[in-house]
């Protein structure tokens, strides 16, 4: 088809050429797009509005012979809280990244449309820390790439301690018996409970969890250098900030972890 319709959140925008754009939308019912957006960087331009990071929006697009062009945007969200707040930019910055980079075009999924959307919106009243956590996870639950907590990613047995030991390279928290054989770090129990919590919880009543500055910490960059394990691509706005944390991704490098439980 010529045209068509897509049900979609900008989830990247990047100049192309003097006066335009090219957008990677996330749509409803047609997954990861490109497009290109012509004159939006212009100040008169009626599509300019719909051409901004975490827009959504219904767009009209005509597919070329290289890459699609964006006809027509109507846009439906334009969330300004994640411009008027930075850590709120920060988080919805690593939510899209996520997205992008775990995701491979014009593969539709309903649920990580609705995932991400719903997290645009959370990120208004939660704390962008707590959302971006969760919303980690979920993906990963999503796309099957969960790591195991507080189970043996090796054996399946139930892991106990106050400190558990984590490992990239396995996925998840090993046994005792399992974890000679691996590379990681210990991470505290609270922890990993936590992250399960935040998987089984509805998403809508996060404002009623609670974590300490540690667990926070702890929480984002395991998820963090996990994340970059797997999908073999740096996280540039997790870095950023708060999460510009090297100490951990260090112990995972080898047995460090072992000799400091």
């Amino acid at each position: 088809m010529a045209v068509y319709h897509a049900d979609a959140l900008v989830i990247r925008s990047k100049q192309f050429g003097e006066s335009d754009r090219v957008l990677t939308l996330f749509s409803r019912e047609l997954g990861k797009l490109q497009a290109v957006a012509k004159g939006v960087r212009k100040p008169k331009s009626r599509q300019r509005a719909g051409a901004q990071l975490f827009t959504y929006g219904d767009f009209l697009i005509h597919r070329g012979k290289s890459l699609d062009t964006v006809s027509q945007c109507s846009p439906k969200e334009s969330f300004p809280h994640l411009w008027n707040d930075l850590d709120r930019s920060f988080a919805a910055t690593g939510i899209a990244e996520l997205l992008d980079i775990s995701t491979i075009p014009e593969q539709p999924n309903t649920e990580l449309f609705t995932l991400t959307l719903t997290c645009f919106f959370l990120l208004e009243q939660f704390d962008p820390s707590l959302v971006l956590s969760t919303y980690s996870l979920r993906l990963m639950e999503v796309l099957g790439y969960r790591p195991l907590l507080g189970e043996c990613a090796e054996c399946g047995v139930s892991v106990k301690g106050d400190r558990m030991f984590f490992s990239l390279e396995a996925g998840g928290t090993l046994c005792g018996n399992c974890q000679e054989n691996y590379s990681g770090r210990w991470i505290r129990a609270g922890s990993i409970a936590f992250m399960r919590q935040l998987i089984r919880a509805d998403i809508t009543k996060l404002d009623r969890m609670r974590w300490g500055a540690w667990m926070q910490q702890e929480i984002l960059e395991t998820l963090r250098v996990y994340l970059e394990h797997k999908f073999e691509r740096p996280l540039k706005s997790w870095r950023m900030g708060s999460l510009t944390q090297d100490s951990l991704e260090r112990s995972f490098d080898g047995k460090e972890g072992k000799e400091n439980e």
